[in-house]
């Protein structure tokens, strides 16, 4: 199975002191957008928060996320190093 390409990330950072330090959005295949990524930052460090909606139980859910952990890994690293270079 072949892992689909990011050709693009864009980083939007975050005005405010709270947690979320950035918001960005991914290519994927020049052909998908993904938005609503977050970089968010806690006592363990950065860490990318998938797009995600609130459900009517409270929790949230993602409305999109890879399907294994390699290419979560390949999406997580990709939007961590655009992040480091902005």
């Amino acid at each position: 199975m072949k892992l689909v390409e990011i050709t693009e990330v864009r980083i939007y950072k975050s005005k405010g002191e709270g947690a979320v330090k950035a918001y960005a959005s991914v290519s994927l295949d020049g052909e998908f957008v993904v938005k609503g990524l977050k970089v968010l930052e806690n006592e363990n460090g950065l860490w990318v928060s998938m797009p995600s909606r609130k459900a009517k139980d409270g929790s949230y859910q993602d409305i999109f996320h890879p399907t294994s952990r390699e290419a979560r890994d390949k999406i997580v690293n990709a939007v961590l190093d655009a992040y480091r270079k902005a």
